[in-house]
């Protein structure tokens, strides 16, 4: 007896020790035991989207192959960036995860600027489909050239040879990109401008909601190709069109009887900031705070030394050019655009000369709302679209119309391209978030100069 009971108490000590071993190991791999099977984003309710892009020299390039961690405490997934240096992780639902970039896999030479870190926690809400993760690199040269040529206190710093001509070249390699890049956001942003010149000229309102209709455009295009799956060209006309019936709706049921009830211009400005902020959140409700992608390809389609453009940057400068040309055209060489110029010169004697206010009103109105749908979908295709892309472009329009003189159209052209150059060029230099710092200090020397704007007509006083 006292044998079998010195034996069940080996066992059982035996058993103890092996259940202490397996919890002790079982403890010690829990981190690489507690990965997840990837769930397919079509199938979830919440996702993160991670952009891993190289913008040393823009427009930004994708970075294939970067390893990313996503998790939470019961959840663990690590899959690369696809050959568009985009990767979707579906979630098992809402919560709080860590996204981890793993920048070993980066190429030599890139780095992240300091306002990004490769590990961040993204807050996903629930019934939000997509939420976007963005790493942007830059060029690791010039932090390392400042950190060499910098010398530390009691050093003495030897410049090398050659570091002229290298900086030069940096330099060069910079700004080119930036004055393409440059060339066709101004564009872009013309086809913005030349509605709100036009609707200021016939009417004397500066519609502050005017953005808003840029986001309708980009929201749109979104809308009928990332969603219903058209293709992309079928999708920036169905923005327009849309666009264009947004513009003579809001001046159908809201501008024109506000007009014929003769309420002054300080109220109706009012008016339009209420309207913006409604129609901006009416966006955020439906299509949520994150960031929205439109399929596109990100290959070179035309690369010129440093200069590398995309499809999509080509087609919406050709597209813009060919609109702006046409009118440009329209209003030269049409009556309706005599009549338009004849509004905007003088609206009492365009009137008494036997010409339509109101349809010419109505007519601008649809029109400024089409180019401001087209130009929202092609930034939709340049950049990205989100519920208050509109809004964060509107001071740039303001300042591309004053520039180039209110109420002309040819002004907010010339205006547009000068605010976009100065934006994309000012970047070399200032951080992202003071990009419209140079544009706006542009605008105000040159409105010392000539206070009428490039191509306005001075006005007599008194």
């Amino acid at each position: 007896m006292p044998t079998t009971r010195r034996r069940l108490v080996r066992a059982a000590t035996t058993i103890a020790a092996a259940v202490g071993v397996l919890l002790t190991v079982g403890l010690a791999v829990s981190p690489a035991a507690a990965a997840s099977a990837p769930i397919d984003p079509a199938t979830a309710k919440e996702s993160i989207l991670v952009v891993a892009r190289d913008n040393s020299t823009p427009p930004a390039k994708p970075l294939p192959g970067i390893p990313v961690q996503v998790k939470n405490d019961s959840f663990d997934v690590t899959v690369a960036t696809g050959a568009d240096g985009r990767v979707e992780v579906g979630l098992p639902g809402p919560g709080t995860y860590q996204v981890i970039l793993d920048v070993s896999k980066v190429p030599a030479g890139l780095k992240l600027p300091s306002a990004l870190k490769p590990e961040r926690s993204v807050e996903v809400d629930e019934g939000n489909k997509q939420v976007l993760a963005n790493y942007l690199f830059i060029s690791a040269t010039a932090a390392q050239t400042h950190e060499t040529t910098t010398p530390s206190p009691g050093a003495t710093a030897t410049p090398s040879k050659g570091g002229g001509s290298s900086a030069s070249a940096d330099f060069g390699r910079r700004i080119w990109p930036a004055l393409a890049t440059g060339l066709i956001f101004g564009l872009l942003l013309a086809l913005a401008s030349i509605g709100v010149s036009l609707i200021y000229g016939t009417t004397g309102l500066n519609n502050f909601a005017h953005g808003e209709l840029v986001t309708f455009g980009g929201l749109m295009a979104y809308t009928f190709t990332s969603l219903a799956h058209l293709p992309g060209w079928l999708g920036i006309i169905i923005a327009t069109v849309l666009g264009g019936a947004f513009g003579y709706v809001q001046d159908l049921g809201l501008w024109r009887p506000l007009r014929r009830k003769r309420v002054a211009l300080i109220p109706l400005m009012i008016v339009s900031i209420g309207l913006s902020l409604a129609v901006r959140y009416v966006y955020q409700i439906i299509y949520g705070p994150g960031t929205l992608l439109l399929p596109q390809d990100s290959s070179a389609a035309l690369s010129i030394g440093p200069v590398r453009l995309t499809s999509a940057n080509l087609a919406a400068a050709v597209i813009a050019i060919v609109v702006l040309l046409g009118v440009a055209w329209l209003l030269t060489n049409t009556r309706i655009g005599k009549a338009t110029r004849a509004v905007s010169d003088n609206r009492a004697l365009a009137a008494a000369s036997g010409i339509d206010v109101e349809s010419v009103i109505r007519i601008v109105w649809t029109a400024g709302g089409a180019l401001a749908g087209l130009a929202g979908a092609l930034l939709a295709y340049y950049q990205t679209v989100q519920w208050d892309s509109g809004a964060q472009i509107l001071l740039a329009i303001f300042a591309a119309v004053t520039l180039g003189g209110l109420g002309t159209a040819y002004g907010a052209l010339v205006g547009s391209l000068v605010i976009g150059l100065f934006i994309n060029v000012s970047a070399i230099w200032l951080p992202a978030n003071l990009k419209f710092v140079a544009a706006l200090i542009a605008m105000i020397v040159i409105l010392l100069v000539r206070p009428q704007g490039i191509l306005g007509k001075k006005d007599r006083i008194g």
